[in-house]
């Protein structure tokens, strides 16, 4: 199994961002912190989990992102998450069909809006 590598992210100006591997159980977790922040505790992170039976693998991910409230001077953490839940009895096609059209799903106009402005479709 290869070393674990540097992640690659957008930011909000749609800029790669790096993430460097800070823990690594190899075949089971990694997880990844933003360096660009000068102060440790508002440094992004994202951590990918992996698990598999005969029959099933999980993947998830996550993605924390800190921020200072000016007001009360507490960093306050939001995070974003996935999880695929994949029977090993479907074909590649299937798996990446699957996994397609949640990345599809993540970035279309009903979730962003709903993320970005509260705004819902019903």
């Amino acid at each position: 199994m290869s070393a674990a590598g540097t992640l690659v992210l957008k930011n909000n100006a749609d800029v790669n961002v790096n993430y460097y591997p800070v823990k690594v159980r190899t075949g089971e977790y990694a997880s990844y912190v933003d360096l660009t922040q000068g102060v440790l505790a508002l440094q992004p992170s994202a951590a990918l989990a992996f698990s598999e039976t005969d029959t099933t693998r999980k993947v998830s991910g996550t993605v924390v992102w800190p921020t200072l409230n000016a007001a009360t001077g507490i960093i306050e953490k939001s995070y974003g998450k996935f999880e695929y839940t994949i029977l090993k009895t479907q074909s590649a096609t299937d798996r990446l069909d699957l996994r397609k059209r949640l990345a599809a799903f993540i970035i279309d106009a009903v979730a962003t809006a709903a993320v970005d402005n509260g705004e819902t479709p019903w």
